[in-house]
């Protein structure tokens, strides 16, 4: 924050690809904010849905419409939509996603740091599942970090901070993120975060500011898409200022991570073998006993457990 500029502008990324089920609400939770001095930037990625209705129904000349006609990686989507904000600052809302009323009050606040780049905070994971039974319309808190954080690894190492969360100051931001980014649509926000870690701080909120609303049509659910961009990371992982020692601990947690989600792919596709094959290249720890002790239960039990098998 500058003493010229008190309360300066917000823009706040929105990306939409046939996201009206949800999108009133998130952009009400905006609108709803204490803190008003913000713009949203709603771009639309190619769906021919009512997204551009609901966006012109609040009547509110802070939410600035766009539309994209060729569909494109949600890392590309959210540079476009980047490359359009005025704001000092520059924050993300997916629009399935809620804030809370204080949510910019309270992370603007904390850029009076002036070495500080991004803000997270914690949120309240939503199961809004349909299907789901047992803890169906549940909620649950979900911590980010709990001090300041410099270094590229240890974040890197230890991934906690939820896009709807994050807050970065749009000048660090444009000498770091890619104009041309990877094809990425599901760890963009990861690679977006290390990339800031080189030019400043995250400081973290530890008060739940924003509500992820998990109702199974998630695109973070594709897992094989999943699976190709961490490869791709992998391949293409930059130092970040990183040691060697800390690159080489990395890429072993990262491929680590990697089987982990090949064993949940080949498990919810009810190929036990392939589960086997992939649970016994882990390391020893509790994710590879849960892995081989869910071949003990039948297919149908453990999909719909699935989310209780997500972080496995």
């Amino acid at each position: 924050m500058t003493n010229s500029e008190p309360t300066p502008l917000v823009s706040v990324i929105m990306n939409a690809y046939y996201s009206e089920e949800f999108l009133a609400e998130a952009i009400a939770s905006v609108v709803a904010q204490t803190y008003s001095n913000w713009e949203i930037i709603l771009w639309e990625n190619e769906s021919s849905d009512g997204t551009r209705e609901i966006a012109e129904s609040f009547n509110d000349p802070r939410i600035r419409y766009f539309f994209a006609p060729d569909k494109v990686s949600l890392y590309e989507s959210r540079m476009n939509g980047f490359k359009k904000a005025r704001g000092e600052f520059v924050a993300f809302l997916d629009c399935d996603d809620l804030w809370m009323p204080e949510k910019l009050d309270s992370q603007v606040a904390v850029f009076a740091d002036p070495n500080c780049v991004v803000s997270c905070s914690d949120c309240i994971f939503k199961n809004e599942r349909n299907g789901t039974n047992k803890g169906r319309n549940s909620a649950s808190r979900i911590s980010s970090y709990q001090e300041s954080m410099s270094n590229c690894y240890t974040v890197a190492s230890d991934y906690r901070v939820s896009m709807s969360s994050m807050i970065a100051r749009r000048e660090s931001a444009q000498s770091v993120w890619p104009p041309t980014p990877p094809m990425y649509s599901i760890i963009e926000d990861f690679d977006m975060v290390v990339r800031l870690l080189t030019v400043g701080v995250l400081v973290p909120l530890a008060e739940p500011l924003m509500i992820y609303r998990w109702h199974g049509n998630n695109f973070s659910l594709r897992l094989d898409v999943e699976l190709a961009e961490w490869r791709h990371w992998l391949e293409h992982m930059a130092t970040f200022g990183m040691t060697f020692e800390e690159e080489d601990l990395l890429r072993n947690q990262i491929e680590s991570r990697l089987l982990r989600v090949q064993c949940r792919q080949s498990r919810l596709r009810g190929d036990r073998r392939e589960v086997w094959r992939v649970a016994r290249q882990l390391p020893f720890s509790l994710h590879k006993f849960k892995w081989i002790l869910s071949l003990a239960l039948p297919t149908r039990l453990v999909r719909s457990i699935v989310n209780s098998l997500s972080g496995m």
